[in-house]
């Protein structure tokens, strides 16, 4: 172990080495391409430093302030990078943009870039003048770099010694309630789970929550609600009535929703689980346990919470169980899957993992991190450096718990460091969507391609680890499984707030004045101030993410917002009932994710098509929408256009064969008019998952091609609804001829006697689910697909009789 510290150190050493000597090559150089190609040379020594240095005990306010800077460098040199590589890909882009590049804009731009590249030099030069801290931090036992090996999914790993406990809060949730007891009368019935953070108070829930008694006890609803520091009794109740009905909640009115509620409920013994509640305010909760007393008799709601004073004031001291440790003998069976998995463990090592187990105090997220953790190296040495770690002596659990936590963080590789640091964003308990957290990831440049892979496949990868690690926690049920939700466990958000300093703001958990110039994360969340123009005013002018969580209106300037917060990489405007966006949206070079979902928006501004490094583009439930820029295929780094079919819109602009980065486009539109995209430019691109062909009434005029246009997508989904028009409607399913892979299709209006042959010869051999809608040709012989669970056949005014087509295949047929 000594010489693995010796070589860590000497590794340090060279780091401060190379970053003096290309400080020295700086400031020699005069052209701004040779000082370029060192930037992006010391963006890379500048994030093994900081690797370096986060590792270390960070006790030490010098060494904090350090880290600081650092990490601001880091972020510069990657605006300057960005911006240099954005303008040079426009210049040779230059007949798109001609006047771009006069000699007006050169010299602006040289000017501008210098000054960037002058801010760099000057920040490296301010960090080498303390070079000696980096050269004489302590060494610490997490220091050494462990080697990656694969995790468990969590979701395959054994929950262990909770049977008993289970048992027991099965048993009081099932329990008839006497009739003579005039305490729960017409009431709902409060039953608590209680204790430290770590404990696994809602891995115990869960358990019960899927126990076949409880299920049969409680037939329907069984509800989940993640409830969080924030008690909003009105914003529960929504919740609720989404989720005993499965469809959204649209209303404003408390009382509407009360009322809704009671009929979602009413007659029904249910269960509803309050995961983390943390409300002291007995008023907060009486509002919202009035509104739940229109259940039958049996109804009960389990919590889960840290605090006997929220179970004493939730009427649950009668019913409340207090979590235990684990025992040791379970705790060690938990730290053995986690370090060894599948693997024969090593005695050796097994009895030094058996006395750190013992320091572990039966808390059993201290015992998966410190297994996955030791996962990753065999060195006895290693391990007994973590058993004589000065963390042991500390006497508060949850601080114990969360440096043990600090040393599993201090073994992840660089980028899932950063993707975990990004969860600081958003409030403790906040439901988190994967698909949509990774393309944050990406769009902040924290994921990238990685050789074959996409970047979007690099992202899943991260976030499976991170969920096998603890680090990321599914949510315990997912109501549609197309989506996948996750959040946060409390202490690994403490860890993520620690590790990512003043980086990240939320309207939740901090206040207005601590924004700042370096504020690059900030998420308002709904009903919270500051609203944008109070954040403008603390001019946060490196601002990287900007998201709001549905705020009802943006009442600012957004020609302001995108003059000032011209670095930004993501931003979110969801509902936030914007009719025009400002040309000045093409100052956001930077800008790579823009979600505009659910606004007013009719027309685009054209000048978007400026954003050459967007990838993600959200216009879904702008139902205005009438039209998209028609320089569309300038934009070639867009990886998502996310539309809806029930637009106003007509057209899809020409060009579109030029996006070879698309990988998701939910809706296209044929059409013959001029300017239109022509349907055979789909075949140029490779798309996924679920995509919509509108047939646009005006489309009369199609000529078969031969062609397999969609042969290069891997769609799973694939609906295309016809116009009036019938002579083509053949001919262009001939060609359209999806990829193998498809899992479900749809076709709508479709008036040809005759499908295509790829659907007569059946080859979609994958199909699941098959819709056909107002057709006219004869049915297929479906029972040939061994895959197939539902046909829905509706308005098929041509068919007499379906007999022989469904000898034998009687299940599917809806």
């Amino acid at each position: 172990m000594e010489a693995a510290l010796v070589a860590t150190a000497r590794f340090a050493a060279d780091k401060v080495t190379i970053l003096v000597q290309l400080d020295e090559k700086l400031k020699a150089m005069t052209g701004i391409e040779e000082k370029m190609k060192k930037l992006k040379e010391m963006s890379t020594i500048i994030d093994m430093v900081i690797q370096d240095v986060e590792s270390h005990p960070l006790n030490n306010d010098v060494v904090k302030d350090l880290l600081r800077k650092l990490k601001y460098l880091a972020y510069d040199l990657e605006d300057v990078v960005d911006c240099y590589d954005t303008e040079t890909s426009r210049r040779q882009r230059s007949s798109i943009v001609s006047d771009f590049f006069s000699s007006n804009n050169q010299v602006v731009f040289t000017s501008n870039i210098s000054d960037m590249i002058q801010g760099v030099t000057n920040s490296l030069g301010s960090i080498l003048l303390q070079k000696s801290i980096l050269l004489n931090l302590p060494q610490s036992s997490s220091h050494m770099s462990l080697p990656y090996r694969g995790t468990h999914s969590r979701n395959t790993i054994e929950v262990v010694g909770r049977e008993l406990e289970k048992n027991k809060i099965v048993n009081m949730l099932t329990k008839e309630d006497d009739d003579d007891d005039e305490s729960d009368h017409g009431t709902v019935k409060v039953i608590a789970i209680v204790g430290m953070g770590g404990l696994g108070k809602t891995t115990l829930a869960q358990l019960v929550f899927n126990d076949a008694r409880v299920k049969d006890h409680f037939a329907s609803p069984r509800m989940w609600k993640l409830v969080g520091a924030e008690f909003d009794p009105e914003k529960i109740m929504k919740s609720v009535l989404e989720l005993a009905t499965g469809a959204p909640v649209n209303i404003s009115e408390i009382e509407l929703v009360r009322q809704n509620l009671e009929t979602a409920l009413s007659g029904k013994r249910f269960l509803l689980v309050l995961d983390d509640v943390w409300n002291e305010d007995p008023f907060e909760w009486g509002t919202l346990k009035a509104a739940l007393t229109c259940g039958a008799k049996g109804s009960k709601i389990l919590v889960t919470t840290r605090s006997l004073h929220v179970c004493s004031i939730m009427g649950s001291s009668t019913a409340t169980h207090q979590i235990q440790q684990l025992s040791r003998d379970d705790c060690l069976s938990l730290f053995q899957q986690f370090a060894f998995g599948d693997e024969a463990p090593d005695q050796k090592l097994m009895k030094i993992g058996k006395k750190i187990v013992k320091k572990c105090d039966g808390v059993p997220l201290a015992a998966i991190s410190l297994g996955n953790m030791l996962r990753g190296t065999r060195d006895e040495t290693y391990w007994s450096s973590v058993l004589k770690s000065e963390i042991w002596q500390l006497r508060d659990e949850e601080q114990k718990v969360l440096a043990v936590l600090k040393w599993s963080y201090d073994t992840l590789p660089l980028r899932s460091k950063k993707c975990f640091a990004f969860g600081s964003l958003f409030p403790k308990d906040y439901m988190m969507q994967k698909d949509k957290l990774i393309k944050l990831w990406i769009a902040n440049g924290f994921v990238s391609s990685e050789g074959n892979f996409e970047a979007e496949t690099e992202g899943n990868r991260i976030f499976d680890d991170l969920v096998s690690r603890s680090f990321i926690l599914l949510a315990p049920v997912q109501y549609d499984r197309r989506i996948t939700k996750c959040t946060m466990h409390d202490l690994m958000h403490d860890l993520a707030r620690s590790v990512s300093g003043n980086i990240y703001w939320n309207s939740i958990q901090d206040l207005v004045e601590v924004i700042g110039e370096r504020t690059y994360h900030l998420q308002i969340n709904e009903g919270k101030l500051p609203n944008m123009t109070q954040v403008l005013a603390k001019k946060p002018t490196y601002l990287r993410t900007f998201f709001q969580d549905k705020l009802s209106r943006l009442s600012i300037n957004l020609h302001e917002v995108f003059s000032v917060l011209k670095f930004l990489r993501a931003l979110n405007l969801t509902e936030s009932g914007i009719r025009d966006i400002p040309t000045s949206i093409g100052n956001l070079i930077h800008l790579r994710h823009l979600n505009l979902y659910y606004n007013e928006i009719e027309v685009l501004p054209d000048s978007i098509t400026l954003l050459s490094n967007l990838q993600y583009l959200n216009l879904s439930f702008n139902y205005g929408l009438r039209e998209l820029p028609k320089e569309l295929g300038n934009m070639q780094n867009l990886r998502d256009l996310d539309l809806v079919m029930d637009y106003k819109l007509t057209q899809i602009p020409c060009g579109l064969s030029r996006l070879t980065n698309l990988r998701s486009l939910p809706v296209f539109i044929a059409s013959d008019k001029t300017g239109a995209c022509s349907i055979t430019e789909l075949e140029d691109l490779k798309l996924y998952g679920k995509m919509g062909i509108k047939i646009s009434h005006d489309f009369k005029n199609y000529s078969r091609s031969g062609r397999k246009i969609l042969k290069n997508s891997d769609l799973d989904e694939l609906h295309i609804e016809f116009g009036v028009s019938e002579g083509y409607h053949k001919d262009m399913l001939d060609d359209l001829c999806p990829n193998t892979s498809l899992k479900m299709l749809r076709i709508s209006n479709y008036r040809s006697p005759q499908f295509p042959t790829w659907l007569i010869e059946l080859q979609m051999p994958n199909l699941v689910v098959v819709d056909l809608g107002c057709c006219c040709g004869h049915i297929l012989p479906f029972r040939n697909l061994q895959f197939l669970k539902k046909l829905s056949l509706g308005r098929m005014n041509g068919i007499t009789q379906m007999v022989t087509e469904f000898h034998g295949f009687p299940d599917v047929l809806n």
